[in-house]
């Protein structure tokens, strides 16, 4: 079994190397986290932080402009808190003993966060990338074509 930091930085070498994230690049801050950095949904970078010592892998200021509280950010906090349930097909849901997902809003920006419960980081870090890829394809789309449009840049179709 790989150590934590080695299996989380190589499953999102995975999706660098098949072209999914472009630019990507990680290093080790002082404290110990895995701080990577790609283009992916959006055209600024997005950042994800490991924290070997808490299990889990933030995505940090995935959304910005959220007002707390605000329809969206208690849409998008049950949204993400539904992904551990039982109605979800099992290759769209979170195992609730393998993984949690949870939401942070500090100021107006959101930051989704996955919490390894098991020790199989591999499977964390992917189930976290697919739960922000839903985010914006699924949860985004249609109802808040207007907040991807003003904050990414979407196209107004």
């Amino acid at each position: 079994m790989k150590p934590p930091r080695e299996a989380v930085l190589g499953c999102l070498q995975k999706y660098a190397d098949r072209g999914i994230f472009r630019g990507f690049g990680a290093n080790v801050d002082r404290n110990g986290n895995l701080e990577c950095r790609f283009l992916w949904h959006a055209p600024e970078t997005h950042r994800l932080r490991f924290d070997p010592r808490r299990r889990t892998l933030v995505f940090v200021d995935l959304l910005p402009g959220v007002p707390y509280p605000s329809e969206m950010d208690r849409a998008l906090r049950a949204y993400v808190a539904g992904r551990n349930s039982e109605e979800l097909p099992e290759h769209r849901r979170l195992d609730p003993a393998k993984a949690n997902a949870g939401c942070r809003n500090r100021a107006g920006a959101v930051s989704i966060e996955v919490r390894c419960l098991d020790g199989d980081f591999e499977y964390a870090t992917s189930r976290a990338v697919k739960l922000v890829n839903e985010v914006f394809l699924d949860f985004l789309a249609g109802p808040y074509d207007g907040y991807m449009i003003e904050h990414f840049g979407a196209p107004e179709e």
